[in-house]
């Protein structure tokens, strides 16, 4: 092995070090901050518990220290040792589930796009549930256009979870450019099969991004389904011809991980939470 092999494997080895050492430590941090309640709570309790056993053993004899004080209280801890035990084994996995449930609520970041009107709606019972910070809520349909939004769709791995909001007909196809749209977020953010890829590797540098669909009923077609459409519409002129290039990836959302497609908004606020919890923390 030559000198700059050896170099390169320390190197490496240095760098996995500091990312391992990094992300511990945000974790750490994160956990630190959500419990802090508890901790002064359980300091304070600590500090007054020893306060008092300090004045207890000055005040009182070595006889009566040990019949009022030691012995009930090694009797107590013999009897707290099986439910200590007990108690660990079966609240370790619920304390567990809700850090990822505070965790995903309070600093994960969502995106809202598409339609101006649908994202305000989505937008606006996200924030009556009181469940998610607003600060971690951005809707730029409100200031963007819909090709303008395809065009900044380079950001959207940015957000934990990118929610797509669609109007228009039950059982008609959406628009060339909500296709465009959707097209461009799923090659921003990954498609089907790079997740799955992603997730067989267990590759945790890159963090997925959860994606909701929220649009008509049976609006993702596939493109046979479309290209009948259009050859049904050719002989109307007042009806749609879609652009087949532009929809080549309506029905993906389908089989992409960690994706929801839902025809309800009232439905999509329990989608929402679901997928913040269920998507690993980004440390």
């Amino acid at each position: 092995m030559t000198v700059k092999h050896i170099t390169l494997r320390i190197e490496q080895f240095t760098k996995g070090a500091l990312k391992y050492l990094l992300k511990k430590a945000k974790r750490f941090t994160a956990s630190f901050r959500g419990n802090i309640k508890q901790i002064l709570i359980l300091s304070l309790i600590a500090l007054i518990g020893f306060t008092l056993l300090y004045w207890g053993y000055k005040k009182a004899s070595p006889e009566d220290f040990t019949n009022g004080f030691t012995l009930p209280a090694s009797y107590t801890l013999l009897g707290l040792v099986p439910g200590l035990f007990f108690v660990d084994t079966v609240s370790k996995r619920i304390l567990e589930l809700r850090e990822r449930v505070d965790y995903g609520l309070k600093n994960k970041k969502i995106l809202l796009a598409g339609d101006k009107e649908e994202c305000n709606n989505v937008e606006a019972q996200l924030a009556y549930s009181q469940l998610y910070d607003k600060k971690n809520i951005t809707n730029i349909s409100a200031n963007r256009t819909l090709p303008e939004q395809t065009h900044n769709s380079g950001n959207f791995t940015k957000y934990d979870l990118v929610i797509l909001c669609f109007t228009g007909t039950n059982f008609t196809p959406i628009t060339d450019q909500q296709a465009e749209l959707l097209s461009e977020t799923l090659s921003t953010i990954g498609h089907d099969k790079t997740v799955k890829d992603e997730i067989k590797v267990n590759n945790s540098d890159k963090a997925v991004t959860g994606l909701i669909i929220l649009c008509p009923l049976q609006s993702l077609k596939e493109l046979k389904d479309l290209n009948t459409t259009n050859t049904s519409n050719e002989s109307n002129s007042s009806k749609m011809i879609f652009d087949l290039s532009k929809h080549i990836h309506d029905t993906e959302p389908f089989t992409r991980p960690f994706t929801v497609v839902v025809n309800q908004a009232g439905r999509l606020l329990t989608d929402v939470f679901s997928l913040l919890t269920t998507l690993p923390p980004r440390y």
